[in-house]
């Protein structure tokens, strides 16, 4: 499943990158892709001696909460599998869009969605006849669920599975259902709602009163706009009016007569003041089904020539979005902020409670990847070609989806997610207080660096015969490279020998032990007051799991390193009896081909995509999303 570059609508084709402007169509500039050719491992360490099980969802519930609240991951990775309580901020703004040609006042029922950011909302609704921007602000801190992955969007396969399991206990909704268009969509987000008031868990003013959800940009589903939490502060008619028709003899149709221009309101028409007046606060309390003039996407509107702003909107609603890309291979960046997520309760269909679905997923991998029962990689085949064998290894979580799920499971994450969110009402759960999102975005950015540098060396090792000095001076290199990931858990012996560097060495596993306990060391329960709610557990063994691994592949190829720098030199100095430089190149191969498959197996595509060359002010970095 790909999606096409050129298009900005809903074809799902191929991932691919570029710079796009807001004059221009989304051609692209020459982009992304690190190549970076993964090889064989599994996420299992005996002393001395690892292994990558491909089959293990560790690497994927790690890899999911970083990219918590992340446009660009979330969309390199569509197939959402965790659900995460999030609290907004008090007096967060939030915007609806809506079309009402027959109230000059108009509200939305309830629920309906809001959108995070100004330009989303008009991009739905904007440049239509009768078209209203409303704005809210929130005057509590208010909590809300977030379904990771393009939760939001409606076209697709998997994408929405964890809100049809939360609802329905299935995927595929109630016989005879389709649950894939818009007017579906008020369905689930009724059913949601409701959900969250007969389990005990909000209603309004007071819990989880919305559902945080993400497809071009992040939308909040808000269950009741009676409720206290949130305050209409300003109603526009932002309908413009329209240019001039082609045929000058033609008269418009009433509806598109530029007399239709909008009526201002009672309220601006007041005497002026510093601070302008608030519009009373909407009195429906009925939940309708569905709105009386649902919203189309910008491309679909009547009669689009005429409308002076349809084109800037639709890059406005995608230059939002790009806003909360998060992080990339250009680096570091910030996804939506204005949700944070409590990462006490954030729960994932990769925990090792769903077993049934584990192992159907294992065993569509072991064909589909050409894995052994054991989870381990046994090369592309006899025909196969490496590279695009193991690019699919690295994008394996796209193809994800959750329709093995049995009903039993989908009834086990419905209790456990009531049990996690009503926890956290209680002044008195016992959380343990840290950022797992923090934690685990610290160990992708520092680990994604050392892998990349380490790897860059690693392949310039020279060729050609008559260069010893050149040798000496990679392997100088390389052994202060890796030495920057050791150095944190390394203390170097006074005395050293032939099997001072062995990996079956006591020096090699206290190194190691260190290491992968880096981050969790007093998250045990011996040094914890309390233990851990079950969610949290699964999160720190995901990360002892995955920095596990992590250290176990780069501890050995370091010990081989500082191995071969023995080997090599003496007392520093190069030895006139050293290895010959070809065999450190079958080395140096053996070490690449090791990060290539710990990258496969990591699977942190995201972190490897963005576009190459640096965007002009009046460009940005494109991935396509749905609808755009």
């Amino acid at each position: 499943m790909m999606m096409m570059l050129r298009c900005l609508g809903l074809c799902v084709v191929a991932i691919a990158p570029g710079c796009v402007t807001a004059a221009s169509p989304p051609s692209q500039k020459p982009l992304v892709d690190d190549a970076h050719v993964p090889e064989k491992l599994q996420g299992q360490h005996k002393q001395g001696q690892w292994t990558l099980n491909f089959t293990s969802p560790i690497p994927h519930l790690f890899a999911s909460i970083p990219s918590l609240l992340h446009q660009w991951s979330n969309t390199m990775f569509p197939n959402g599998h965790a659900l995460a309580p999030v609290e907004v901020p008090a007096y967060t703004l939030f915007y609806h869009g809506l079309i009402s040609p027959a109230e000059s006042a108009p509200a939305p029922p309830s629920p309906e969605w809001l959108a995070f950011d100004l330009e989303m909302a008009y991009g739905i609704m904007g440049s239509s006849r009768d078209s209203f921007l409303l704005t809210y602000q929130t005057t509590r801190p208010v909590k809300a669920l977030y379904f990771d992955g393009e939760s939001a969007t409606l076209m697709g396969l998997g994408q929405m599975d964890t809100q049809m399991l939360q609802l329905f206990g299935n995927v595929s909704g109630p016989q005879g259902e389709g649950f894939f268009g818009l007017d579906q969509e008020y369905l689930r987000a009724h059913g949601l709602c409701q959900w969250f008031e007969d389990a005990g868990l909000g209603g309004p003013g007071w819990g989880f009163e919305g559902v945080v959800r993400m497809n071009a940009g992040f939308e909040m589903i808000w269950c009741d706009f009676s409720s206290p939490s949130l305050r209409l502060v300003s109603r526009l008619n932002v309908t413009a009016p329209l240019l001039a028709a082609e045929d000058e003899g033609k008269v418009a149709d009433a509806e598109d007569d530029l007399s239709q221009a909008p009526v201002l309101s009672s309220a601006i028409k007041q005497n002026p003041t510093s601070y302008y007046p608030l519009p009373p606060q909407p009195t429906k309390t009925g939940h309708d089904s569905e709105p009386s003039h649902p919203g189309v996407p910008p491309n679909w509107r009547h009669d689009p020539g005429r409308e002076p702003f349809l084109a800037v909107q639709g890059w406005g609603w995608f230059d939002s979005a790009t806003w909360h890309y998060g992080s990339s291979r250009n680096g570091p960046g910030r996804g939506e902020v204005r949700a944070k997520v409590l990462d006490c309760g954030v729960l994932s269909y990769y925990s090792a409670q769903f077993a049934n679905q584990s192992l159907n997923r294992a065993l569509d991998e072991r064909k589909r990847l050409n894995l052994t029962a054991d989870g381990l990689w046994t090369g592309p085949g006899e025909h196969g070609n490496r590279t695009k064998a193991i690019k699919q290894l690295a994008r394996r979580r796209r193809f994800h989806h959750l329709g093995d799920v049995v009903p039993e499971e989908a009834s086990l994450m419905r209790g456990n997610s009531e049990r996690a969110l009503r926890g956290l009402l209680s002044p008195d759960n016992n959380c343990s207080g840290v950022d797992w999102a923090l934690m685990t975005s610290e160990i992708v950015q520092r680990t994604t660096n050392h892998l990349t540098m380490v790897d860059t060396k690693i392949l310039s090792f020279p060729l050609g015969p008559g260069n010893e000095t050149a040798v000496y001076r990679w392997l100088y290199d390389l052994r202060a490279q890796i030495h920057l990931f050791m150095v944190g858990y390394l203390e170097y012996p006074e005395d050293t020998g032939r099997e001072t560097w062995s990996t079956q060495s006591d020096l090699y596993e206290v190194t190691y032990s260190r290491c992968k306990y880096r981050y969790t060391r007093l998250l045990v329960p011996e040094e914890l007051r309390t233990s851990l709610p079950r969610e949290e557990e699964d999160i720190r063994l995901a990360v002892e799991g995955v920095h596990g691994t992590i250290c176990s592949v780069l501890l050995t190829l370091g010990f081989g390193v500082e191995q071969a720098w023995s080997d090599y030199t003496e007392d520093g100095t190069k030895n006139q009896a050293s290895p010959r430089a070809d065999t450190l190149a079958g080395r140096a191969e053996r070490w690449h081909d090791n990060i290539a498959e710990l990258q496969a197996w990591l699977g942190w595509e995201s972190e490897y995509y963005g576009c190459r060359q640096t965007c002009a002010w009046d460009e940005r970095c494109y991935i396509p999303m749905w609808p755009l």
